[in-house]
């Protein structure tokens, strides 16, 4: 009889483990929300437990709204949100992935989106700017500054802050994708410009004299930048995230979690080819330690701020970048 008794429990356990990984069951609290995670070895070999969720590219964020800070696990799923009320241009920041891509959502203060007057806009490049006119109007852009080795003593530090510090303490980023959108006046929503992805150690920075900049902050927004030297498409251009795979809300609003009223943001969301983002076409597999900067700051009317690199704000807001474990 005993053995019997030890069979049921057996099997209601097992019962118990595939209830909990069912993604439509409710999301367990955990306490640990991603913010501030260090930036420790190891990642991609093991899959999340408890809660889950399917990122689609398709401008429905509700998926996203699932990733909290207590159903954030701070490895698989991250949730981090702005806590420097003189620094708040992006209000949050939710990271996952897949086998294939880096998933981000971020919410940006609508005050800080650039309105383009110059509509309808339909692309864009790095070369071309907005299509199609381009005056000389290239905003500030969203970055993405992405390590994406276990090797955190080189490449580079994010950009200077007013301090003359890194945005981050990390030293081993490897690469940083630049998002260039604007609200289009003339279609009355949000257009996607393009990707450019920078990667410094490979171009402008002299690899026999790495004391100059080795683990050191990057000097300007546009270190690393490459082209095909021709107008037209640059190398690598709009290859980690394109229109297809980088959405917009309209003008909607949040709290924000700082003073708690009510803010009105432009809600995105986008995938990051997870073979882009290295230059040579690398996977990036294991971890990823990540930081997200938004460097506009106004909405053009007065003047663009591009290369201000106090930016409208920045997340995660203290001195440690995230580490998301990879799928």
């Amino acid at each position: 009889m005993k053995k019997v008794f030890m069979i049921l429990g057996t099997c209601l356990l097992a019962a118990m483990v595939v209830v909990s990984c069912n993604k439509n069951n409710n999301p367990q609290p955990n306490p640990d929300n991603g913010n501030e995670n260090g930036n420790e070895n190891g990642g991609g070999n093991e899959e999340p437990q408890g809660f889950t969720m399917d990122v689609s590219i398709d401008g429905d964020f509700s998926e996203w709204d699932t990733l909290t800070s207590e159903t954030a696990d701070g490895e698989y799923f991250i949730y981090d949100e702005n806590y420097n009320a003189a620094f708040n241009g992006m209000l949050r920041l939710k990271l996952t992935s897949d086998a294939d891509n880096i998933y981000v959502y971020t919410e940006l203060l609508y005050e800080n989106i650039y309105v383009n007057p110059n509509g309808p806009i339909t692309g864009g490049g790095s070369w071309t700017g907005w299509i199609p006119t381009h005056k000389g109007d290239t905003p500030g852009a969203l970055i993405i500054y992405v390590g994406c080795d276990d090797d955190d003593t080189g490449a580079y530090a994010a950009r200077a802050d007013a301090d003359n510090e890194s945005l981050w303490s990390y030293t081993g980023f490897d690469a940083f994708p630049q998002y260039y959108f604007c609200w289009d006046a003339a279609s009355n929503k949000m257009a996607f410009g393009w990707n450019q992805n920078n990667w410094p150690q490979n171009h402008g920075y002299d690899p026999e004299n790495k004391d100059s900049w080795w683990g050191l902050p990057l000097g300007s927004h546009g270190d690393g930048w490459w082209g095909d030297d021709q107008e037209g498409t640059p190398v690598s251009d709009n290859t980690v995230s394109d229109a297809s795979t980088f959405k917009f809300s309209g003008v909607t609003t949040v709290k924000d979690p700082v003073t708690k009223k009510d803010a009105s943001v432009i809600k995105i969301e986008f995938a990051m080819d997870r073979s882009a983002i290295n230059e040579d076409g690398t996977k990036v597999s294991g971890k990823a330690v990540i930081g997200a900067f938004y460097e506009n700051v106004g909405d053009g009317s007065e003047e663009l701020h591009q290369t201000d690199a106090t930016g409208a704000g920045k997340l995660p807001s203290g001195k440690t970048a995230l580490t998301l474990k990879l799928k």
